[in-house]
């Protein structure tokens, strides 16, 4: 069975009502919530065979609602914000495992991004090489 590591703080793969998820006979299904849980489960096991990014991994990285509606705005706001996380985001953990692959001359995963932060999924997307 393949291994799908799961990031995020918030929305349960197990529930999959956004329908992102592969379907789960395929798949075996591990949640990591921040970076520091992303970092120990690839280090403890290995490259998964695909990985679910989202980009907002703590409160702080949530974007107001008030920019919500206009992606230029938003990205704006987030450019502007980012400076100041003190938690790490899906880009964060997508840089990583760039430098992870590359360290250890393998192949990147299959990658899938669950973000509803659309600005956020580009800067993981950016990260990756996959715009």
């Amino acid at each position: 069975m393949k291994n799908l590591l799961w990031l995020d703080d918030n929305r349960n793969p197990f529930l999959n009502l956004e329908g992102r998820l592969p379907k789960k006979p395929q798949y075996c299904v591990n949640w990591v919530l921040n970076y520091k849980e992303f970092t120990q489960w690839i280090d403890l096991h290995g490259l998964p065979d695909s990985v679910s990014f989202d980009h907002d991994l703590a409160p702080e990285h949530y974007t107001p609602e008030y920019f919500w509606n206009s992606y230029e705005e938003s990205k704006k706001y987030q450019d502007w914000i980012k400076p100041t996380y003190k938690e790490k985001t899906g880009a964060d953990c997508a840089k990583w495992l760039i430098n992870y692959c590359k360290e250890f001359n393998v192949k990147l995963p299959k990658i899938y991004i669950h973000s509803a932060n659309p600005v956020g999924a580009d800067y993981i997307r950016k990260e990756l090489n996959i715009l």
